[in-house]
């Protein structure tokens, strides 16, 4: 005879508390419940629910590890609610990456597939807000420079990366770029601190990334597709052999230190 189907698997029922929590979480993340916006009281949330008050604490504990909304023991507020957010999980995605053996160098090939197809994609649009903002960003790191600030400088070239990732407008590239981005700033730092350069050394390097990114925003201000797509490829390519040692290049990254 022929066992009836699913005979022998257990099903299980979700506790109560995940019920609230996943009730609460779909209201945040569909986006009927704002950044910053208050849940009710704990004594009006237990008799909507009709559930007790280490029920409703329990689903407060499951979406606070979510980071989905903060509790303050005492507050006469209720909980205030946080919308996810790309920068949240990013280090645990950092653990993931670890956890696999992630080499230094494939997180920074990861970015050649990103970055030239953004720069492509904004000289075929040609959005002009884009093309100003990137010109405050040039502007903003020439005045590190300026101030002889050349580790600054250093380390904010992330911001024009990401604003670059950011314009382009597709929300999944961006994603993954802030995940990759969180591992290479950790990565950099370190560098810097291993290999110290010269004045001299880090305003010539400087001032060559200055060029290479005003050269970047005309060709986007200019339309030009092609150029723009092999000028940052080029870019990020020479970027990446600067910074990946050949002590570094198989590496496994590590997040943990």
């Amino acid at each position: 005879m022929s066992q009836p189907p699913f005979a022998g698997s257990a099903i299980r029922v979700p506790k109560t508390a995940e019920v609230i929590a996943e009730h609460i979480r779909k209201r945040i993340v569909r986006g009927e419940l704002r950044e910053g916006d208050f849940l009710p009281h704990e004594g009006q949330l237990m008799t909507t629910f009709n559930i007790s008050r280490p029920t409703l604490r329990e689903a407060f504990r499951i979406l606070e590890a979510e980071r989905l909304i903060s509790v303050v023991r005492g507050s006469r507020t209720g909980a205030r609610v946080h919308v996810p957010h790309v920068d949240s999980v990013s280090r645990y995605a950092g653990f993931v990456l670890q956890s696999q053996g992630t080499t230094i160098s494939d997180i920074y090939e990861a970015r050649l597939a990103i970055e030239p197809f953004i720069a492509g994609q904004l000289a075929s649009q040609r959005p002009a807000a884009a093309v100003g903002l990137l010109r405050e960003e040039i502007a903003r790191l020439t005045a590190l420079v300026d101030a002889e600030r050349y580790v600054d400088f250093m380390i904010a070239i992330a911001s024009f990366h990401r604003l670059l990732v950011e314009l382009g407008g597709n929300r999944t590239l961006l994603f993954l770029y802030v995940v990759l981005q969180s591992v290479v700033e950790r990565h950099q730092v370190e560098t810097l601190s291993r290999q110290p350069k010269s004045p001299s050394e880090h305003r010539q390097r400087s001032l060559r990334g200055i060029r290479s990114f005003n050269r970047l925003v005309d060709l986007i201000e200019a339309g030009d597709v092609t150029e723009a797509e092999n000028h940052w490829r080029l870019h990020v390519a020479n970027a990446n052999a600067t910074w990946i040692l050949p002590e570094d290049a198989d590496r496994v990254i590590d997040i943990l230190d």
